[in-house]
């Protein structure tokens, strides 16, 4: 135990449920995979061919013409063309059990603790 200044005041006695597990890094992999996801904003987007204005009217006729054939000015073979496959806003978060959340939270602990990067302040 410490006090703010830094000054070492003593020792505390942790629980071993919870200080005392082996260190598994495929279960810190899930949770720090899980965490990132959960938090990333997923608000990306561009138009498709059908949102982008415009395009409405075929460029020229089918046939008799020498040129490949088109349908719309806003295909996303042309430029200023919408894009095919476009990114659309989603959340990226995934399902996790609670339990391996926990144990990684416990996991991560451990690590902490037999790196000896684990304080305990007396008073804030």
């Amino acid at each position: 135990i410490y006090s703010l200044d830094e000054r070492p005041l003593g020792l505390a006695p942790l629980p071993g449920a919870a200080f005392n597990v082996p260190v598994r890094i495929d279960i810190l992999h899930r949770v720090v995979r899980y965490w990132r996801a959960k938090w990333q904003q997923g608000t990306h987007k561009a138009k498709s061919r059908a949102e982008v204005s415009g395009g409405g009217k075929k460029p020229w006729n089918q046939k008799k013409t020498g040129r490949a054939r088109q349908g719309s000015i806003r295909s996303p073979l042309w430029k200023g063309g919408g894009v095919s496959h476009a990114p659309r806003p989603r959340s990226h978060a995934h399902a996790l059990p609670r339990s391996t959340r926990l144990l990684g939270m416990r996991c991560a602990l451990s690590a902490k603790i037999n790196e000896g990067r684990f304080f305990v302040v007396d008073d804030l």
